[in-house]
């Protein structure tokens, strides 16, 4: 009773300023990541943009690679948190995947610099430790988690044999797909079209499906 008490208390007027100053750190943090990289980011810089003195980043963090890890698994939880929910898909199994790509094509083009700060680092191991390296693994396997259980419900009322195998598959495409098209709109951003690409994305998909579907019909 008392530790549910604890967890239904109410934040104090400290402790709120605590959860604000720390948002604002990843917020600045991540922002500066994806634009310079991990080398190319320093303390000073993200006091600067954040409004907060060093050492408030040093109290909340131990140093620059556990902020990058923060600011990764902070922009992951925003990106799958946008991602649809398998209780709000369509029956209908066209409006599914066409659901499905939608979202995922709109949540990219919402939140590009989480998947830049992703790829940036990701290039630029050398500068980053272990520590924050591992955090963009450990994101980069949610995703496709995430993914994969989003296509195991999409393809469900196809009824397709190897259903869970072709899941993985399309979901690791997908991961793949969102990297082309943020590189591709990182250097032509006036003639890439993210949604285009996803959209040809999903046709392939449906048209898998029920090439599947025909030839266990046969």
């Amino acid at each position: 009773m008392a530790r549910q008490a604890a967890v239904d208390r109410k934040p104090t007027q400290r402790e709120e300023l605590g959860i604000e100053s720390r948002r604002k750190i990843i917020d600045a943090a991540g922002a500066l990541m994806a634009e310079r990289g991990f080398g190319g980011t320093s303390i000073a810089a993200v006091s600067k943009r954040s409004g907060l003195p060093s050492g408030s980043i040093y109290w909340h963090f131990d140093s620059k690679a556990d902020l990058l890890a923060a600011a990764v698994e902070e922009g992951a939880q925003r990106w799958f948190d946008s991602l649809p929910r398998l209780d709000e898909l369509p029956s209908d199994p066209v409006e599914r995947v066409e659901r499905v790509f939608e979202t995922t094509a709109a949540a990219l083009e919402e939140r590009p610099q989480f998947l830049r700060l992703l790829l940036l680092i990701a290039l630029e191991r050398g500068d980053s430790d272990e520590v924050a390296f591992a955090a963009i693994q450990r994101v980069r396997a949610l995703a496709r988690e995430r993914l994969n259980d989003i296509m195991r419900a999409t393809l469900e009322p196809f009824d397709v044999p190897g259903r869970d195998e072709l899941a993985a598959q399309f979901a690791s495409l997908t991961l793949s797909i969102a990297d082309g098209a943020f590189i591709a709109h990182h250097i032509e951003p006036d003639s890439t079209d993210i949604r285009g690409q996803f959209d040809m994305a999903r046709r392939a998909l449906i048209a898998l499906a029920r090439e599947l579907l025909a030839e266990e019909d046969a």
